[in-house]
């Protein structure tokens, strides 16, 4: 006599088939999250040397050195560190990375702008305002830049808008509304200026 097939173990196979094939999906999208996207949507944590000489740094314990006017790309989890850095009387001081882990580490205390780059195809000239800028006038449309010489400063775009990224892409601009679309970006002083100037003649 033939065995006749249990319809509820077809259900069962092709749910566990269904299941096998999620999980593996699951894990494929992962892997590549890890691997390409995350470096895409995430952000760095840059530790900056603007000046003209090579830069002795320790970060929980992890020495550095950043050569010249160059930046280096380090891992560092979000909340409270301690770093030194003898050529400027940093001792074993707090860090602290929040709100977020990515932006810049200023052992210099140099002087770093804070500025909303606008994009637009209209004639908004009209709605700027003039702010001084370390002595030059400079124009804005979202709020007066902001000057820092903060020991960290947080890049508040999560990767769109640090120093490593000096012409950023349009599609990482935030789009309000049909008039313009804005990025919140950090630059160098000296750097500022002369995106400034290039963009605004």
């Amino acid at each position: 006599m033939a065995n006749a097939t249990n319809p509820e173990n077809k259900k069962l196979t092709k749910a566990h088939i269904f299941l096998l094939v999620g999980v593996l999906a699951a894990f494929i999208i992962y892997g590549l999250y890890e691997v390409v996207w995350k470096t895409k949507l995430n952000g760095t944590t840059l530790i900056d040397n603007p000046t003209g000489k090579p830069l002795p740094v320790t970060i929980d314990g992890t020495d550095y050195e950043i050569p010249a006017n160059s930046f280096e790309k380090i891992d560092l989890e979000i909340g409270h560190h301690k770093i030194s850095c003898k050529a400027y009387q940093i001792a074993d001081q707090d860090l602290h990375l929040d709100p977020t882990e990515y932006g810049v580490i200023n052992p210099t205390k140099s002087k770093y702008v804070i500025y909303n780059i606008i994009y637009t195809k209209k004639d908004l000239s009209s709605k700027f305002k003039a702010y001084q800028v370390e002595g030059k006038e400079i124009y804005s449309l979202l709020g007066e830049p902001e000057v820092t010489t903060a020991l960290f400063i947080p890049d508040r775009t999560l990767g769109k808008g640090n120093i490593d990224d000096k012409e950023p892409a349009f599609e990482n601009y935030n789009r309000v509304n049909q008039d313009y679309a804005f990025l919140t970006k950090i630059f160098r002083l000296n750097d500022f200026f002369e995106f400034y100037d290039k963009n605004n003649k």
